[in-house]
């Protein structure tokens, strides 16, 4: 099985990735990883010049960004599709718009609006925590039930499909 990285970040993120796009996009390939995905903090600074240079190399290109929550906590999050990628820059201009300069601030309650087509994920360190916040209303974490919920292996099927390998031209 491949080994695919699914929390990058570039350049872009500044003090948080030190390589451009391409140099990421050419590295997964020479590792003959079959995706990689670019989460740049607050952003999608880097998804065109990776989504170019990804498929130039045979690499599925994978979009998300790390979000900056309201209560201090980060929520990494994948594009599934268009309507992902719609939603997810809609969520973030609001939240520049709304923050002052060089902040972004995504609130909890407005993340039911553009749940459509984002895969969100939570590590294992910041789920206790998240049950008891509104990141149940995101739809990313079961009501009380086992870590084997329908929508959590729902989510990890998503994951699975978004990242197989593309086929070289």
């Amino acid at each position: 099985m491949s080994y695919i990285e699914l929390h990058a970040c570039s350049a872009f993120s500044f003090l948080r990735g030190g390589s451009f796009p391409e140099q990421l996009a050419e590295v997964a390939a020479e590792l003959e990883m079959p995706a990689l995905a670019l989460l740049d903090r607050n952003g999608v600074y880097g998804a065109q010049r990776f989504s170019v240079a990804a498929r130039e190399h045979g690499v599925r290109p994978i979009i998300g960004a790390e979000l900056s929550m309201e209560d201090g906590s980060i929520l990494p999050v994948l594009v599934e599709n268009r309507t992902g990628y719609k939603n997810l820059c809609e969520l973030l201009t609001q939240a520049h718009l709304r923050s002052e300069k060089g902040k972004c601030v995504v609130q909890w309650d407005e993340l039911a609006e553009f749940a459509a087509g984002l895969v969100a994920y939570l590590g294992s360190a910041r789920l206790q925590r998240a049950n008891a916040s509104p990141a149940r209303t995101f739809g990313i974490l079961p009501k009380r039930t086992s870590a084997k919920s329908s929508r959590m292996q729902n989510a990890f099927a998503s994951t699975l499909q978004a990242c197989a390998p593309q086929k070289r031209h």
